[in-house]
């Protein structure tokens, strides 16, 4: 059995069910031909960066890593920018390229780039397919080991030397938590990306106080429950629930809170202790985290929780004010989104862009489950909403999924949309549009710079997505947009929807949230 046929039999051995990627002449596409004879299918993708955030999602959904793979040089380059979103998001993936040997002679120029330089800041590590070295099922291993991302295993043939193994995470000290908590009269918990890997969702909706998570884990905790106060971002203005409930609280429980699933990491105002797997004294010390401890102390934390009760009242005061503010103006994003959510009584998956319309939604969409829910929540990585859409419907197709997108992101990966037509999934893009760069406009209005360059000439994308095929939307009015979700059929494959919003009420829509 050669190298390739032991990596194919491996890639399925560990539950492996999609490969995306764009394969060139050599031994990617030798892998592709051995995974045939098993139940994986390959998605041709048009971008590898895209194939790469379709495997992360993946990763993500499943709880296995994805894989994603590509040539040598300017194809691992061309998905450099799906690796960056997998690294940022923690999204588990082992990213597959061809690769020359570190020792080949300096004749074998073609194509040849430092791929150790190029993939540096966006993996875990890297490591070459090697007789006596880690095989997929240690990356697989590796990529989805506290903290999760990206690591590329490299195809170089016949490589035989022995590679070095996977690094080993450090485990935080023990610290009791508990000591904390029952000293508290009003403890408050922010769950982070980690309470959704460890599948700490039941032990979050069981609680009878005010429970945010960051927006990378928004649903989480069921949020129609009376607790679940938000998303907590460190930003949060005046009609936001992080500002008016979290000073209430006398100590606060991170579940996996770090600095980069936040916009603002500061010290709270008063005591804080955290929930982390691996040592880091970044995140303590950006938070001023008391004490720290790792997963395995969890259920007791989560027991002494449960002993807690207050803030019940404080928090639904605090969301009424803010569905109150969103909801009771005109027709703009914070409507249009309860309308998707009433259509499907819940049972869809949204999946955002970046932007204002973004911010809406975190706060006025109610996901009642974490892998109801996807973002780039830690990057706000524009763009990237469409793969990662896509990914998460060949997934699942037993729910609709709802990409929205704004002026920025619907178009640097759209060429992948032919992905959703091919399999007929069933899924809706949104594009939200006031033709401009909203979220940076404001910057301009408010200190008076040029408006050109984020100007968007001609906003409309309908004629581009009739060429694609896919029955294609424009609804102005909050009515509109109810009779086409409700005309839609989820067996008929894909959909668009564009929705124009008035420039001026869109951009201050977001006065007193962020």
């Amino acid at each position: 059995m050669s190298d390739l046929e032991r990596l194919a039999r491996e890639i399925y051995g560990c539950g492996i069910t999609d490969v995306f990627g764009i394969p060139g002449s050599g031994q990617t596409l030798e892998l592709l031909d051995c995974l045939e004879q098993y139940p994986v299918k390959f998605h041709l993708a048009h971008f590898e960066g895209a194939a790469a955030i379709m495997a992360g999602v993946a990763g993500r959904l499943s709880g296995r890593p994805g894989v994603a793979v590509s040539i040598k040089g300017p194809g691992l380059a061309n998905m450099i920018p799906g690796l960056a979103l997998c690294y940022l998001e923690r999204f588990p993936l082992v990213a597959i390229a061809e690769a020359y040997h570190a020792q080949a002679p300096p004749s074998q120029a073609h194509k040849r780039m430092n791929h150790a330089a190029l993939v540096e800041a966006v993996t875990k590590g890297r490591r070459y397919l090697a007789e006596r070295g880690p095989g997929f099922t240690e990356m697989a291993e590796w990529a989805a080991a506290e903290i999760p991302g990206p690591v590329l295993l490299e195809l170089a043939g016949g490589k035989t030397e022995r590679e070095c193994g996977v690094p080993p995470a450090t485990c935080p000290a023990g610290a009791d938590l508990v000591k904390y908590i029952s000293r508290a009269k009003r403890p408050l918990v922010i769950a982070g990306t980690l309470a959704l890997r460890y599948g700490w969702s039941d032990q979050l909706n069981r609680l009878s106080i005010p429970v945010f998570s960051t927006v990378a884990v928004k649903g989480v905790i069921n949020e129609h429950l009376p607790h679940a106060a938000g998303v907590y971002t460190g930003a949060g203005l005046e009609l936001t629930p992080e500002k008016n409930v979290l000073p209430m609280a006398d100590l606060i429980v991170g579940i996996g809170l770090h600095p980069n699933e936040v916009l603002a990491a500061r010290p709270f105002h008063c005591p804080a202790v955290n929930i982390y797997p691996v040592d880091d004294p970044g995140c303590a010390a950006a938070f001023n985290f008391a004490a720290t401890a790792p997963p395995r102390e969890a259920a007791a934390v989560f027991d002494a929780l449960a002993r807690q009760s207050w803030g019940l009242e404080a928090v639904q005061a605090s969301r009424h004010k803010l569905e109150e503010k969103l909801l009771g103006g005109p027709f703009l994003p914070a409507r249009a989104f309860r309308i998707i959510e009433d259509a499907f009584q819940g049972a869809v998956r949204l999946v955002l862009d970046t932007g204002n319309f973004c911010t809406v939604g975190e706060h006025v969409w109610r996901s009642i489950r974490g892998d109801r829910f996807l973002c780039s929540g830690q990057g706000r990585y524009m763009g990237v909403s469409l793969p990662m859409g896509l990914a998460a419907s060949l997934y699942d197709r037993q729910i609709p999924t709802v990409v929205v997108a704004g002026d920025g992101g619907i178009g640097p990966f759209l060429a992948e949309m032919k992905i959703a037509v091919q399999n007929r999934l069933p899924l809706i893009l949104i594009l939200m549009t006031d033709g401009y760069f909203a979220s940076i406009r404001g910057r301009a209005l408010r200190d008076r710079l040029t408006e050109k360059p984020l100007t968007i000439a001609a906003p409309s994308w309908l004629s581009v997505m009739e060429g694609f095929r896919l029955r294609a939307e424009r609804v102005e009015m909050a009515e509109a947009l109810h009779r086409v979700l409700a005309e839609w059929n989820i067996h008929e494959g894909p959909m668009y929807i564009e929705i124009p919003f008035p420039a001026t009420p869109y951009q201050w829509m977001l006065r007193g949230i962020r």
